[in-house]
């Protein structure tokens, strides 16, 4: 039986992706996840979690039209790769992405979201160009 392995993760590209054509495009990239906290003492605190990810094929298209900052969306399941680096062996916790969205954000109404009291309204980017959306639709939601 196997273990249920999936996660969902949104944050912004820490740097450029790199991208790599050995037989099959993949690209790697570094999201950073913020979160706001009050402590006990009622002041505010940010801690930010660094994921590094893969993706692969279409989806390593789509990443290699962004780059550092943008806001996306990434589904996929963890995998712990290992490599010797001086004798000594590394290991890191990797995203293995099934999906990558990239996600703008505007305001609702003009202005700062936050100004108006409004939540700010997500849109996801287009597909790339020359690329059939339809084609490489897995029957899930568009998000």
């Amino acid at each position: 039986m196997s273990d249920l392995n999936v996660t969902v993760m949104s944050g912004r590209l820490v740097r450029n992706p790199i991208v790599r054509n050995n037989g099959s495009r993949v690209s790697f990239f570094t999201i950073a996840a913020n979160r706001h906290y009050q402590d006990k003492a009622e002041v505010w605190q940010e801690e930010t979690a660094f994921l590094a990810c893969k993706s692969f094929g279409w989806w390593a298209d789509v990443v290699a039209r962004h780059g550092t900052g943008d806001m996306a969306l990434v589904e996929g399941r963890l995998r712990t790769e290992s490599w010797s680096d001086q004798g000594a062996t590394r290991s890191q916790l990797v995203l293995v992405c099934d999906s990558v969205r990239f996600i703008s954000i505007t305001p609702q109404s003009g202005g700062d979201p936050q100004a108006n009291g409004l939540p700010p309204r997500f849109e996801l980017d287009p597909s790339p160009a020359g690329t059939d959306a339809a084609a490489v639709t897995d029957g899930g939601p568009p998000f």
